[in-house]
């Protein structure tokens, strides 16, 4: 039987639930949204890898308090391969930021990947982003409109994403053009196991204060996090607006982010955040860890670190989950010996196509 991939309708959204439902009591691969927080828009279609940069454990209120008012133009970037009542599968792609970057994704019931297999699904997306990117159509501005309608890229490129042992979409991805690039690895921890860590933690370097986030530290805040994170792979970066509806989502608690402060300045920041998601209570995620480059091998980050674990126990958190890029070798030593051990590894594809 041949998958059809359509644009996604209002009337899909029961299908849709009933599709990342199955998915998620199959695999886990949809369990970043919860199917039963359904909305008037597919926002859950933007979870199953994290095409958006996306945590587990967020809901549909988070997404929507991080795209803003974008969320009119999302619907356009959902494709389905629906009949009647069932959903077989659903593609996403999204503008990753720039105007020739783009994310591609995708759920599958899992009853159905015979008839419904990787390279078509991931044709149906290319074809997507091609129609969207030769028209110019190929990025969403923060007030939600579309930018670059004056002309198209030559090329885009395409990324997608899988769980590092998925020969299946490994092997799909690689007749479609994709190569591996790079691999994130997904650490947990026990916070009962890391109590001896915490206990030995080394002392803060000489002039540092370690405090907890204020309201009044917005400036600041984004300041340092995008000196920290500007020679990091991916070049993401706050805006006033994108950081103001993040510190005000019910994601964001202050008591569990940490600056590194000295004489009135950031040196480094460590943001922790609680999975909302209700089947994940005493989950937090250990979200943002980062150090300016001048303040940087003193040890601050394991500082940081620490100090973050210390407040998940302190606040009743129990495990605490984060990513690591498996290029980042020199913290793997550190992870483990606080008790991280890894929970899964997703590898990240990309090709480029001609526009």
């Amino acid at each position: 039987m041949k998958a059809l991939f359509r644009e996604y309708g209002e009337r899909d959204l029961p299908a849709l639930a009933g599709l990342f439902a199955r998915a998620d009591s199959h695999d886990g691969v949809a369990r970043a949204l919860a199917p039963e927080a359904a909305d008037d828009l597919p926002l859950f279609a933007f979870a199953p890898r994290y095409p958006l940069g996306l945590e587990r454990g967020l809901t549909c209120d988070e997404v929507r308090s991080r795209l803003g008012s974008r969320l009119e133009k999302v619907e356009r970037l959902v494709l389905v391969a629906a009949e009647g009542a069932a959903a077989d599968a659903c593609v996403t792609v999204y503008p990753a930021g720039t105007e020739a970057s783009w994310m591609l994704d995708w759920v599958v019931d899992p009853d159905r990947r015979e008839t419904v297999p990787v390279d078509r699904i991931v044709q149906a997306g290319v074809d997507r982003i091609h129609q969207l990117a030769s028209k110019g159509r190929i990025g969403l501005g923060d007030d939600g409109s579309w930018l670059g309608t004056g002309g198209a890229p030559a090329t885009c490129s395409v990324e997608a994403r899988g769980l590092r042992e998925d020969v299946e979409i490994e092997a799909g991805l690689g007749r479609a053009g994709f190569k591996g690039v790079r691999t994130f690895v997904v650490m947990a921890c026990e916070l009962g196991k890391a109590h001896k860590a915490l206990r030995a933690q080394k002392g803060i370097p000489e002039g540092i204060t370690l405090r907890n986030y204020r309201s009044e530290d917005a400036p600041a805040w984004i300041a340092a996090f995008n000196d920290s994170f500007s020679d990091h792979w991916g070049g993401f970066s706050y805006s006033d607006e994108s950081w103001a509806r993040h510190a005000t989502s019910p994601r964001f608690r202050k008591e569990i982010s940490v600056v590194a402060e000295t004489e009135g300045t950031f040196a480094g920041i460590c943001h922790c955040a609680p999975s909302l998601n209700p089947r994940e209570k005493g989950l937090a995620h250990l979200h943002i860890l980062g150090v300016k480059p001048e303040f940087r091998r003193r040890g601050l980050g394991t500082c940081l670190m620490l100090e973050a674990l210390g407040r998940l126990r302190e606040n009743g958190f129990e495990r605490v989950e984060l990513d690591m890029d498996s290029l980042n070798s020199r913290a793997l030593p550190l992870y483990e010996q606080l008790g991280f051990s890894e929970q899964e590894a997703i590898t990240i594809y990309r090709r480029q196509i001609a526009v």
